[in-house]
């Protein structure tokens, strides 16, 4: 039977991007409830838009949910784009979505480390369109490497993998087949490709678009070398500035969970040992901050 006790306290955890944020309300002893929203990123949306996208899209999935009026809700918001500049908007937000309501924003990059990591340290990375890396004690980011952007950085991204296919085949480094794949996949010219990357927004996301034709042809010896040699220049120009040693070095994102096989060859090469590979850090979130709890409250 449940009890006042058990939903006296509840965590509403959050793991937001610009396209997505997905939300995951956990009461104790009760199934936690998994909910979808547009994305929330703090750098580029005002304080109302903000507001009008959790009261219209998120509020009325959440109340149903919360039967006791009085029960405390701890919210731990991590997301793209959180900044310690724009942390303070989005807190203002959510401490006004819910009475008897706390928040805490973090950095996407935080979540991962939780996520992947739990209460451990370790090395945590995401590879999905971008990439991005720390060192993580088991509570806090101790060391970060930037990571620059798609222009001058996200090594061993979706994006830095279409950058390279793309640049062999329009520089004929690609085998007459798999150029012939591309040009009937794609049906572009180089004409067409130099317009949507310097002339067209997001030319990041174009870029990443080639992954599932990097997935499908992942067995090609040019193919396997382009994924290795990015994932080359992703460890040594992130990874091993944390002298990581015995520590895991664990993954979260796209990337890292399609193209497990060859991080892992890659991997071992540096004699990294790779620990966590997740697509969505989601559920290992909660989790970390059910612990949490559990812990604060024995």
């Amino acid at each position: 039977m449940e009890t006042k006790h058990d939903i006296q306290k509840a965590l509403l955890v959050a793991d937001g991007g610009s396209t997505k944020t997905d939300w995951c309300l956990a009461i104790p002893h009760r199934e936690s409830q998994l909910f979808r929203t547009r994305g929330l990123n703090p750098a580029l949306l005002e304080l109302p838009a903000i507001r009008e996208i959790l009261q219209t899209e998120l509020l009325p999935r959440l109340t149903p949910h919360l039967q006791d009026p009085e029960a405390e809700i701890h919210i731990y918001y991590y997301g793209a784009g959180c900044l310690p500049f724009v942390c303070t908007k989005m807190e203002q937000a959510l401490t006004g979505l819910l009475p008897h309501s706390t928040a805490e924003v973090h950095s996407d990059l935080l979540g991962a480390a939780r996520a992947l990591c739990g209460h451990e340290a370790g090395i945590a990375c995401i590879l999905g369109t971008g990439s991005n890396s720390c060192r993580y004690d088991g509570r806090d980011i101790v060391q970060h490497v930037s990571p620059l952007g798609y222009i001058l950085g996200d090594e061993g991204s979706g994006t830095a993998l279409g950058k390279r296919l793309i640049g062999d085949w329009l520089k004929g480094l690609l085998d007459e087949e798999l150029s012939g794949k591309l040009a009937e996949n794609y049906g572009w010219n180089e004409a067409d490709i130099i317009r949507k990357v310097y002339r067209e927004p997001e030319a990041n996301r174009f870029l990443a678009s080639f992954t599932p034709f990097l997935k499908a042809h992942r067995t090609h010896p040019a193919v396997h070398r382009i994924l290795t040699d990015c994932f080359k220049v992703f460890f040594e120009r992130n990874i091993m500035a944390y002298r990581p040693g015995p520590l895991a070095v664990h993954f979260v994102g796209s990337i890292a969970a399609i193209f497990r096989e060859e991080l892992e060859e890659t991997a071992g090469i540096y004699g990294i040992r790779i620990g966590n590979i997740l697509r969505e850090p989601i559920g290992r979130m909660v989790a970390y901050h059910l612990q949490k709890l559990k812990n604060e409250t024995d």
